[in-house]
């Protein structure tokens, strides 16, 4: 039986979907097996076609992006209102994404910053019109509605997407791996001590050698292993945009633990070397970290 598939997109860059095009002529695989009824990222549905379909009508509904604005919000929950199987797609779906990193300001310091103190404004204005009214902070989408399914990725691989899709046409389990793209990684570690690390312009790298036991912030051992090391493997710093692998309940904790165990630094020196350690260990999931659930709840009470 053809499947009747939605894709969503909240607040994001839509790489999701330019991921799934990725696919190519392995499309032709599944699109036989889907009626695509909302699209809005290729084909100009609007809102009212989403909100006029039956409850559960929708056999797999994909959201990406994270919920920044109560239209955001509006999307999700109808998603969810009109899917039998409601799919995480991506890093911001599942953990809030890079724009989690703004739960670190207010909202009106977010909007002062980019309307009015940017060096690049000409006409300092906070746009009033046509604009959907902010949430106070970004959460997981998990967080906020029950999903049937995390497909992480900052985007998923094409493959990625393909491989859940296939599961839920035929019936089969699609469970994330507990491996970590340092599993996946062809390059050689050693046991480390770490002196030192370098920015990503510094310094010359072994193509043989892993990059963490050079000195470069490689965040593979506690990524999830999804995307076959696709930066290590050309000599690029895995920064953790996948996310955790299931097992590891705050990514950030889990990295700076690993680091105090394996640098032969004092606090000065690694407090030196990483002037954005947020920005450095929380890349597309700091909405999902303690440190955010706590910032939040105590926004919360002050209000």
């Amino acid at each position: 039986m053809v499947k009747r598939i939605a894709m969503a997109q909240l607040t994001s860059c839509w790489g999701c979907d330019q991921a799934l095009v990725d696919l190519h002529l392995k499309l032709l695989d599944i699109l036989p097996e889907l009626d695509i009824v909302y699209w809005p990222a290729v084909v100009d549905y609007k809102m009212k076609d989403l909100e006029s379909m039956r409850d559960d009508s929708i056999h797999i509904g994909l959201v990406e992006g994270c919920v920044r604005t109560e239209h955001d919000m509006h999307i999700l929950q109808t998603m969810r209102k009109k899917s039998k199987i409601l799919v995480a797609w991506g890093s911001c779906s599942c953990f809030g994404g890079v724009q989690g990193l703004a739960n670190l300001r207010d909202v009106d310091e977010l909007l002062k910053r980019k309307f009015k103190e940017v060096e690049s404004i000409t006409h300092a204005t906070i746009p009033k019109e046509n604009v959907p009214p902010f949430v106070d902070f970004i959460q997981p989408n998990v967080d906020i509605v029950p999903f049937e399914i995390m497909l992480p990725g900052c985007p998923p691989t094409g493959d990625n997407t393909l491989e859940a899709l296939t599961a839920l046409l035929t019936g089969k389990p699609f469970d994330l791996p507990e491996k970590t793209v340092c599993d996946q990684c062809p390059k050689t570690r050693e046991e480390k001590h770490i002196t030192g690390f370098h920015r990503a312009h510094e310094g010359e790298i072994d193509p043989d050698k892993c990059l963490l036991d050079q000195g470069w912030l490689c965040l593979g051992f506690a990524t999830i292993g999804m995307c076959d090391a696709q930066c290590p493997t050309v000599n690029t710093p895995c920064k953790g945009c996948f996310g955790p692998s299931p097992k590891i309940k705050d990514h950030g904790a889990k990295i700076i633990s690993a680091l105090g165990a394996i640098t032969d630094m004092e606090p000065e020196e690694l407090e030196k070397a990483f002037p954005d350690p947020i920005g450095s260990f929380y890349f597309t999931d700091y909405a999902a970290s303690y440190l955010s659930k706590i910032r939040a709840k105590s926004r919360r009470k002050s209000k």
